[in-house]
């Protein structure tokens, strides 16, 4: 894919990764090129999947989520029929943020948001263990976040 992706490409999607709200006019300025083509580079990027959508992120704490954890879970059954029943029942669970099958010991590794340790608590009993052929769950709170980061490191030309 960076084949078809030129050094201005990634100078735009270096600058976009920075600020995705960013107006075409500034970008075009710290491109040094005018609107129309760096729109046209934009709009490509879209049309190839390199650029997926603009996000907003918000502070869980301000909304009143204490709790951030990452909860192993192990499934009883790894047939295809029991681990995409599994997958699909966490899909409308507005809590798990995150869903990642892994390799290695446990099977999926999942990101969890709550108010509080009582909430958790609540959310791990009921919800958690009510899920489809869940066997283990277990638990890490973050305590600190040392690095945050959605930037992806772009290769660049020689």
């Amino acid at each position: 894919m960076t084949e078809t992706l030129s050094s201005l490409d990634l100078n735009i999607l270096d600058c976009l990764q920075e600020d995705p709200r960013m107006s075409m006019t500034t970008l075009a300025e710290r491109m040094n090129s005018s609107v129309s083509p760096c729109w046209r580079r934009v709009k490509r990027m879209e049309e190839l999947g390199v650029i997926r959508g603009y996000s907003l992120q918000l502070d869980r704490k301000a909304l009143g989520l204490g709790i951030e954890a990452y909860v192993f879970v192990n499934i009883t059954s790894h047939l295809e029929k029991d681990a995409a029943e599994f997958e699909r029942s966490i899909q409308d669970i507005d809590e798990i943020l995150e869903c990642y099958i892994l390799s290695g010991k446990e099977d999926y590794l999942l990101k969890i948001v709550a108010t509080d340790l009582d909430g958790f608590a609540t959310f791990s009993r009921k919800v958690l263990a009510g899920l489809p052929h869940v066997e283990e769950v277990r638990s890490g709170f973050v305590m600190h976040k040392i690095k945050q980061s959605n930037k992806l490191p772009l290769p660049r030309n020689p």
